[in-house]
């Protein structure tokens, strides 16, 4: 990375916060905004000057509290979500995240019931994995956790195969036709 200075790391912050491709990763974006809070003296300050709130500074932020080989993992874009850092964050145990964040690098899926999954092979207890999951959502979507039997969602992953579309499209779709023949 570039030394740091303020032009540089208020450069960062505005060619990426407004936009939904972003040019940088997650770590570049969290040290620029750790090297403003230590200029500018407070998250507050900074959250002024950018014109963001100071939980979404938080947010960036946390991302250097994980473990080294994680925020590399960060870097590389193998893991490119600040909401998976916030479920990563929930395990507190560096060994976990560690691993929980290798597996989700490797994951071709990123839907919620796989890092579900993943939370789970990690030994958190599953209320404590959706719970993860529910608070790490957008705040303009809604979220259900279902659990299905294995038949059941093999069926919905064969179907959605069959339609070309995810399997959470699927049951978007199943859920609103059935709710329209109930009015």
């Amino acid at each position: 990375m570039r030394k740091m200075d303020e032009n540089y790391a208020l450069a960062v912050v505005f060619a990426n916060i407004r936009r939904k491709k972003r040019t940088d990763d997650l770590m570049t974006i969290a040290e620029s905004f750790e090297y403003l809070v230590n200029l500018y003296g407070s998250q507050k300050a900074v959250a002024e000057k950018v014109g963001l709130s100071s939980e979404m500074i938080r947010q960036f932020l946390a991302l250097l509290k994980l473990p080294k080989e994680v925020q590399t993992m960060f870097s590389r874009r193998q893991i490119d979500s600040v909401d998976t850092a916030k479920e990563l964050l929930a395990l507190k145990d560096s060994t976990k995240q560690i691993r929980t964040a290798k597996a989700l690098a490797e994951s071709l899926s990123k839907d919620t019931r796989d890092i579900k999954r993943l939370v789970k092979g990690a030994d958190v207890p599953v209320e404590e994995a959706k719970k993860t999951v529910l608070n790490a959502k957008p705040k303009r979507f809604h979220i259900f956790v279902m659990d299905f039997d294995n038949d059941t969602y093999q069926a919905i992953i064969r179907k959605a195969k069959t339609l070309k579309i995810k399997p959470a499209e699927l049951v978007k779709r199943i859920v609103i036709k059935w709710l329209q023949q109930k009015k």
